[in-house]
């Protein structure tokens, strides 16, 4: 049987040919993570010049030490965003954190180690000495030029995931867009005649919520369509759309209303495949051409869903390797045991709560059960696999492997 980790290949093979390389301000960046696909180089130095990292009094370490403990007479301010004036031998220059060291000045004197101790007198004097080992040597409270970044660093290597401190960095660098993945338009398609207005015993449908919701806190572009169990009405709906790829949930089991199977029989240049993996929840998989479109087909229970999503299109929108995760992973102890018997040859997701007494399962396995699932804060891969056989999802001794999840 097909298992977990040949879908999740199988999935990426589809979605891949999908993304590529774009450049994209960095405005468009902040909400959605992104994987960058080439390195980059910042083209300036950060920080730009020497600047003061205290509020306090710019001049030479040698006026400190000729004029001893006398009165230093204090000429001119420098506030940051501004230049000043070259300071002479023997003076001092007020200045403020974040502003450019002037000519003739080396090191700073923070504000509190002077009297009188505040900005406005005409003269300070320090009130401690020059000395090899303490304040204030040269450099003192000094950031040099370039010692964040240097002109021609690289500064994000290609793959990152980009997070708020990396657009931090670009932004800092002064580079406003950045080559990342570029993510398909998708349409979530949710399928059957029991979630339409007019159903005599109709459900409120979940799938198309937590599916666009996951979609496009990726970044990804997401219109949604509700099919019934209509076939020709699936493959007209979709043929209508300017997505690249399809999503859709439900219609692909064994009853006699599957509707995306149903479709995929009337369309003459489908290259669905429908079957079983060896997974639980979420066994019912399907993916190919469908309409002229790529199209990943998901079970429609809800937990089944989402898990599926997580599995197999979460990665391959995020342009993961096959042995990257794209979860938090580690591998935690069951506080308790398990409480009921994992189906043999396949591999179950289960959710739970982290305790400090190990996981504790957040309802059973069940694919209807999304209430539990949102209480959850991890997944758990209970595989039928040991270490060391190439199963990415086994456990380590006595600890199963985890995802973080909230």
């Amino acid at each position: 049987m097909t298992t977990a980790k040949m879908h999740r290949e199988r999935i990426s093979e589809i979605i891949s040919p999908l993304t590529g390389p774009v450049s994209l301000p960095l405005s468009s960046l902040l909400e959605a993570p992104r994987r960058l696909t080439a390195d980059v180089e910042s083209p300036i130095d950060v920080p730009g010049f020497d600047n003061s990292s205290m509020d306090g009094y710019a001049l030479a370490a040698a006026t400190v030490e000729e004029m001893g403990g006398s009165p230093i007479l204090v000429c001119g301010r420098v506030a940051a965003g501004s230049r000043g004036e070259t300071v002479q031998p023997g003076t001092a220059v007020e200045i403020m954190t974040g502003a450019p060291l002037p000519q003739g000045t080396d090191m700073v004197v923070k504000i509190e180690d002077t009297s009188p101790g505040r900005f406005g007198a005409e003269s300070i004097t320090l009130s401690i000495t020059l000395d090899a080992h303490a304040e204030p040597r040269p450099g003192a409270f000094v950031r040099p030029r370039g010692s964040d970044v240097s002109a021609g660093q690289t500064v994000l290597s290609a793959g990152t995931m980009l997070t708020p401190a990396h657009l931090g960095v670009a932004a800092a660098c002064g580079v406003n867009e950045l080559p990342v993945l570029g993510l398909p338009r998708v349409l979530v398609v949710s399928t059957g005649d029991e979630i339409a207005a007019e159903a005599a015993a109709g459900i409120n449908d979940a799938n198309s919520v937590t599916l666009s919701s996951g979609l496009r806190r990726l970044g990804v572009d997401t219109e949604v369509a509700f099919v019934p169990d209509d076939p020709q009405q699936l493959l007209d709906r979709v043929r209508d759309s300017d997505a690249q790829l399809v999503i859709s949930t439900g219609g692909i089991s064994k009853g006699a209303h599957e509707v995306v199977k149903l479709a995929a029989d009337l369309d003459a240049g489908s290259s669905m495949t429908f079957e079983p993996i060896a997974l639980q929840p979420g066994g019912p998989q399907g993916c190919g051409r469908l309409a002229d479109h790529a199209w990943v087909a998901l079970p429609g229970n809800p937990v089944s869903t989402l898990i599926s999503f997580e599995l197999f299109i979460r990665p391959a929108l995020l342009g993961l390797a096959d042995h990257e995760a794209p979860r938090e992973v580690a591998h935690h102890r069951l506080a308790h045991g398990f409480d009921e018997a994992p189906p043999a040859g396949k591999l179950q997701v289960r959710r739970a709560r982290l305790t400090e007494a190990g996981l504790e399962f957040v309802g059973d396995s069940r694919s209807h059960l999304l209430h539990s699932y949102a209480e959850a804060s991890h997944l758990v891969f209970v595989s039928p696999e040991e270490a060391g056989t190439g199963d990415p999802f086994s456990a380590m001794e006595d600890r199963l492997m985890t995802w973080k999840i909230a």
